[in-house]
């Protein structure tokens, strides 16, 4: 370990502090990776993470995962490329594809979700200070790139499918039900909308586990995988465009999102921490 040390220690300065960022973003994909695999709130500074992993059809861990390897191999290529021309030329081309992966996840942020995600702004951070440290020609060849992605990216023209109506309203909601869990008549009538790659979903459903006064319709926005629930009653013709098409008419884009039906009053609820505290408050 101190022989390492020492190596670091007489690296010139700039490769010191490649090594230092390198570190910091494995340290830190690992860390969210550890607290989103125990069902916690990941890092993040704003609702635009829980808004943009909910966009997302790959889980955040997958996601960490990827840039725990990819912080590691540009760390040890790094390390040992001082000595092989060929390492450098890998490491290099590595840095370079991370910008093109952030230029798109920048502008799917800028341009479709209308939010970004702290957390992913912090990762992106690194990566652009990681092409910066690795001299001036590789920096301007980057930002050539990155700008090349991100203009691509704005010139693709994304719509709504056909089949989604934004005339869609609260009484269609039956025909894009899942599954219904049964409560109370003199209790709000509840819709959770919600998809089966959203963890702060998965965390809402599964709080429901331990029962709930309320009914509660489960009206997902993409297929479903595996639903936890098993004293639900399930539909096996539910409509996923049905919700969709809701959802786009309240100009929704996060879930997961509670609708709550009591009486002549209707309230909309987004965000799994204000849903699992109206469920605590109004519905065990």
């Amino acid at each position: 370990m101190s022989n390492l040390y020492q190596q670091f220690l007489n690296r010139p300065l700039s490769n010191k502090i490649f090594l230092v960022v390198a570190f910091l973003g494995s340290l830190l994909t690992l860390v969210q990776i550890v607290l989103l695999e125990n069902g916690l709130d990941g890092i993040c500074f704003s609702g635009g993470c829980e808004i943009v992993d909910n966009q997302t059809k790959v889980s955040p861990v997958i996601f960490n995962f990827f840039g725990l390897v990819f912080f590691q191999i540009i760390f040890w290529g790094n390390w040992a490329g001082r000595r092989s021309k060929e390492l450098q030329f890998y490491v290099s081309m590595l840095l370079l594809a991370a910008l093109v992966a952030e230029g798109a996840l920048v502008s799917f942020q800028y341009f479709i979700v209308e939010t970004f995600c702290t957390y992913c702004l912090i990762i992106f951070s690194l990566v652009v200070v990681l092409n910066a440290l690795n001299g001036l020609h590789h920096a301007l060849t980057g930002t050539a790139i990155f700008f090349a992605t991100v203009i691509a990216f704005s010139s693709l023209q994304f719509e709504t499918t056909p089949d989604i109506s934004a005339t869609t309203g609260i009484r269609d909601l039956n025909k894009g039900s899942y599954a219904v869990l049964l409560g109370d008549e003199n209790k709000p009538k509840l819709s959770l909308f919600f998809s089966s790659t959203c963890p702060h979903c998965e965390r809402v459903i599964k709080s429901l586990q331990q029962g709930t006064s309320c009914e509660i319709s489960f009206n997902p926005v993409s297929t479903v995988s595996n639903f936890p629930i098993t004293t639900s009653m399930t539909n096996d013709q539910y409509d996923i465009g049905v919700n969709r098409a809701f959802m786009n008419s309240l100009g929704q884009k996060s879930i997961p999102v509670l609708l709550v039906e009591q009486k002549r009053h209707i309230q909309l609820l987004s965000g799994g921490n204000a849903i699992m505290d109206y469920l605590k408050k109004s519905c065990r």
